[in-house]
């Protein structure tokens, strides 16, 4: 899995164009009847993200006016998850609603590396912890030892370091997030508003729900206009309760009015209801072929 830019040969895939952004519901796995049940079905949902390469998954609430206490329960294990394993015991205390992560896959994201000795041939990606000592910077970065550096870097900040062993030592190269075209991982924030606030931010939003167009009359439309979208794509999904366009109608607002579309992506499905974490992989497998 590697992509090339004109400096560096970088061991990491390439970042979506359009950026892609997906909204869960902080129900989700609320119906799990124990903490460890719900661990798994937040890591296997949050590894549908890494494997697909979402830029972004924002959790929102049903109901806004009474939010879930559930969405703080996915945002830490999908933190945990997406920090490198070599940072963990530095940014995560000891908390109950961890107990379970153990049982989880690695994400084995481009900026989590197994090794701590990078490639010769290759520049490879790491996610990167910064400690002020006085005047110098010590980055922790999954190293056999910390790199010191004489650089005004903030205390406690999270970074991406660029790796490659040359002799018997390693050279390191500071890079912006931002300006890395590759994928380095999904960032999970937490909406507290309606979804017109957030959704305002987008131009282009497609609605997942059973009650949408079938995917088979819309899939050439649906292909030609997330193309051509200017800005990151939004694709929203429902929760196990409530399809969108009841959570819609719940805060005050029409489906059509939200959306550029709503999309039956799984037209003549199988089973009564599909679950949350099916219809991600579902949509989202579709969506690999677009963008």
């Amino acid at each position: 899995m590697s992509a090339s830019s004109s400096t560096y040969r970088v061991l990491a895939p390439p970042a979506r164009k359009p950026p892609l952004h997906v909204l869960i519901p902080s129900t989700y796995a609320e119906d799990a009847a124990h903490l460890r049940e719900k661990t798994l079905r937040i890591g296997f949902l949050f590894r549908a993200m890494a494997i697909f390469r979402v830029d972004k998954m924002i959790i929102y609430h049903e109901d806004p006016s009474r939010p879930s206490k559930n969405a703080g329960l996915i945002k830490l294990i999908c933190d945990y998850m997406s920090t490198a394993p070599y940072l963990r015991k530095r940014l995560f205390k000891l908390r109950p609603e961890l107990k379970y992560v153990g049982l989880l896959p690695p994400l084995n994201i481009p900026t989590h590396p197994e090794s701590p000795e990078p490639p010769e041939d290759l520049w490879e990606l790491r996610e990167a912890l910064v400690e002020r000592r006085g005047k110098l910077a010590v980055i922790h970065a999954g190293l056999k030892k910390a790199i010191t550096l004489d650089a005004p870097l903030r205390n406690g900040a999270k970074i991406i370091v660029l790796t490659r062993r040359h002799g018997k030592g390693v050279r390191v190269r500071i890079r912006s997030r931002k300006r890395l075209p590759y994928y380095l991982g999904t960032t999970v924030s937490l909406h507290e508003g309606p979804l017109i606030e957030i959704l305002s931010k987008y131009r282009y939003a497609v609605a997942t729900d059973k009650n949408g167009v079938p995917l088979t009359d819309v899939a050439d439309r649906l292909r030609l206009e997330i193309r051509g979208a200017e800005g990151p794509v939004c694709v929203a999904f429902g929760s196990y309760e409530r399809g969108l366009d009841e959570i819609a109608a719940l805060q005050g607002a029409r489906l059509d009015k939200l959306f550029n579309i709503c999309v039956n992506f799984i037209p003549h499905q199988g089973v009564r209801s599909v679950r949350t974490e099916e219809a991600v992989y579902a949509v989202l497998s579709f969506l690999n072929n677009l963008i």
